[in-house]
């Protein structure tokens, strides 16, 4: 006994099922509760679960209306005997809740109603959820493949920064190997003549401007990759300056029995940045000499088309393949060269690229008569009469 809580039980051990439901009630003066219940058939219950479900409205009017069709409520036992049901329809959208072991443990489902889950489902009702997942699982493949991709071009560009450095340090290494071999030798004054002395200093300088020009690379690579580089063009005679470039590069073609032949036209000055120009054609020619064979001969032309300045180096060397020609541009890409990568730093015509197009001009590679032939356009080029001779073209012995 429970004091005087009303108990409430569901009977099927009998011919027929039946509601057991009793009260115990206290009674003054005397030493027994009284004990007062009925036995009823389950269809009293029915009629008591109707009228409570008429007479209260489950549902705030504002949000459904009348609640008796939105919602469908079912009472069963615990072992699933259903005792009363409100509607006979029924929906996916349910809960359930138990009324406690003083009322027997029965069981209250509730449905509402699929006509008015839009209404009241905050969001909506959820749809076919296939399509999210295929959206969600092409959307992971997609981010799956470009990590994969991101980490790949990652690796890569680690390997090339590693190559370059590594091509760095060769690259300074062997001008300053030679610099100090024949700055000792003249120090120990082991040489035997004045002219292998005069041929020890032209060594020492001819490495001097090759270490210049490796380390005005790298500083004008980094000034690029940063965003800082900037050039300052001015109205220029083009052949004196191209002329004096030549001029310092003639030493390094000699050391490899280079010609260098020329085709300047004096007559034209174009809007240029001086620095820039010399790296553009050092690199230029640097990269003829490099790729090129000994004893080959390399041809610097300059003309004018219209408003356009044209220079073009041409070498005999393997030429461009249609491969490279897209990728040569990019920095730390060396084109093949004989079977193997050719040796530099990869930044050279990456520097070319950039500073060309900071003058608003273009670079291109094409095939030569022999080998590979390089042109710069800059643009703004005009005609302008000089008294000044032509330079006769010269050559490297």
């Amino acid at each position: 006994m429970r004091g005087d809580n009303v108990l409430l039980r569901f009977d099927a051990t009998g011919a027929r099922p039946s509601i057991v439901a009793w009260h115990v009630a206290a009674r003054p003066n005397a030493g027994r509760p009284a004990i007062l219940g009925i036995v009823a058939d389950p269809a009293v219950l029915r009629d008591v679960f109707a009228r409570i479900v008429n007479q209260n409205s489950l549902l705030p009017p504002s949000l459904a209306g009348d609640s008796r069709e939105l919602l469908a409520v079912r009472v069963s036992t615990p072992d699933g005997h259903e005792l009363f049901a409100s509607s006979p329809g029924w929906s996916q959208y349910r809960s359930e809740t138990a009324l406690g072991h003083e009322l027997g443990d029965l069981r209250v489902h509730v449905a509402l109603a699929g006509s008015a889950a839009d209404r009241l489902i905050i969001g909506g009702l959820p749809r076919n959820r296939v399509p999210l997942l295929i959206g969600l699982l092409v959307v992971t493949a997609g981010l799956s493949i470009l990590a994969l991709v991101q980490l790949r071009r990652e690796r890569e560009l680690v390997r090339l920064r590693a190559d370059f450095v590594s091509g760095v340090s060769h690259e300074l290494r062997t001008p300053l190997a030679q610099i100090r071999m024949f700055g000792e030798t003249l120090l120990l004054n082991r040489v035997r003549s004045s002219e292998e002395r005069h041929r020890s200093l032209e060594i020492i300088v001819q490495e001097s401007q090759r270490l210049t020009q490796l380390i005005e690379n790298v500083l004008q690579f980094a000034r690029v990759d940063r965003g800082t580089a900037a050039v300052t063009p001015s109205l220029e005679r083009l052949d004196p300056l191209l002329h004096d470039i030549v001029d310092a590069f003639e030493p390094l073609a000699r050391s490899k029995r280079t010609t260098i032949v020329r085709r300047i036209d004096d007559d034209m000055v174009v809007p240029v940045d001086t620095g820039a120009l010399r790296q553009i054609v050092l690199n230029l020619l640097d990269n003829a000499l490099k790729y090129g064979p000994a004893g080959q001969t390399i041809a610097v032309e300059c003309r004018r088309d219209g408003d356009v300045a044209t220079i073009a180096i041409e070498d005999q060397g393997p030429g461009v393949s249609d491969v490279d020609a897209m990728k040569i541009w990019d920095s730390f890409y060396r084109a093949a060269h004989e079977g193997s990568a050719a040796g530099g730093t990869g930044i050279g015509l990456a520097i070319v690229k950039r500073l060309t197009e900071m003058h608003g001009g273009r670079v291109r590679v094409e095939r030569g008569a022999r080998g590979a032939r390089f042109v710069v356009e800059l643009r703004g080029a005009r005609r302008e009469h000089s008294a000044n001779p032509v330079r006769a073209a010269s050559a490297g012995a």
